[in-house]
């Protein structure tokens, strides 16, 4: 099942909101027309971290359904599936398949204080029953839950786990998740202040919500470093990883994007409580220094 040639930048998409506080498709439409322009190898909608937990059925359904029919196969589309019981994202991750996506992406289960092995197990059955091709993020910061190599390897017998979203912020993690699991699954890097030293320990490719924000620099690091053009991207990184490192380090992270990508004409509406609102002087420090970037090469 699974499809080992989604490798990549796959840009994180934000939701944008109307002033009346529904969600803005036509907005929405324009972002992922410009993130695929710029050569984004793929789409995740519906991140773990972003406002997907914050958006009902219908809301949810509306924006896959759009993201799919614009991009129409000209990149994969994965979809976060989040929830506490393995049951709900079973039944997320149909819905995913039903509305045309290519892979899902699910967490485990979080705020339950759970043991790592019994987070595994909870999502055997997840990865037995799936329809599509599952990303496997492996965020404790937010989960509570750090999923070793060893856990994932006994994860990866089942034919739905394509790939592993990997955010512990450790160092080596993606060098020890490639000796662990060979070419079995997939390893992206989550963290965005971490993209190149991922890139240099063997990553297939980088879950970006940075690219949502700045494709074109993101995409361009990739493919340097899946050329071996490593002197191209070090310097490329020389100028990304600063606001990088700002808007991963940010509370605010993802009001952080929505407003600068506002700043740059792509007008975000607000974050949906309770995220909070980024400053104004963190958006401007952000922008100005990808604006540097931009005039760098």
């Amino acid at each position: 099942m699974t499809d080992t040639t989604m490798r990549g930048v796959f840009a994180v998409s934000t939701t944008p909101f109307r002033r009346d506080g529904e969600q803005d498709l036509d907005v929405y439409t324009e972002g992922v027309q410009r993130v695929i322009d710029a050569g984004v190898d793929g789409i995740l909608a519906l991140g773990a971290t972003g406002e997907a937990l914050a958006l009902d059925p219908g809301e949810r359904e509306a924006q896959v359904r759009r993201l799919v029919e614009v991009v129409d196969g000209c990149v994969p589309v994965v979809v976060g599936c989040m929830g506490y019981r393995p049951e709900e994202v079973s039944a997320m991750i149909a819905d995913a398949h039903r509305w045309g996506a290519s892979a899902a992406m699910v967490t485990p289960s979080f705020y339950g204080g759970l043991r790592p092995g019994d987070a595994a197990a909870a999502l055997e059955p997840v990865l037995e029953r799936a329809e599509v091709s599952i990303m496997l993020y492996n965020n404790p910061g937010s989960t509570g839950v750090d999923l070793s190599p060893a856990h994932l390897l006994r994860l990866a017998r089942h034919e739905s786990l394509w790939s592993v979203k990997e955010t512990s912020g450790e160092a080596t993690r993606v060098r020890e998740l490639r000796e662990e699991l060979g070419d079995r699954v997939e390893v992206f890097i989550g963290a965005d202040g971490l993209a190149l030293e991922g890139l240099t320990q063997g990553a297939s490719g980088w879950v970006a919500a940075s690219a949502w924000l700045a494709p074109t620099p993101c995409v361009d690091l990739w493919r340097a470093a899946d050329e071996g053009r490593w002197g191209d991207a070090v310097r490329i990184w020389d100028g990304l990883a600063g606001p990088l490192g700002r808007i991963e380090s940010d509370p605010a992270f993802v009001s952080l994007i929505k407003r600068a990508l506002g700043e740059l004409g792509l007008e975000q509406g607000p974050v949906r409580p309770p995220l909070p609102t980024a400053s104004d002087e963190v958006v401007a420090s952000v922008l100005s220094a990808l604006r540097s970037l931009a005039g760098a090469y």
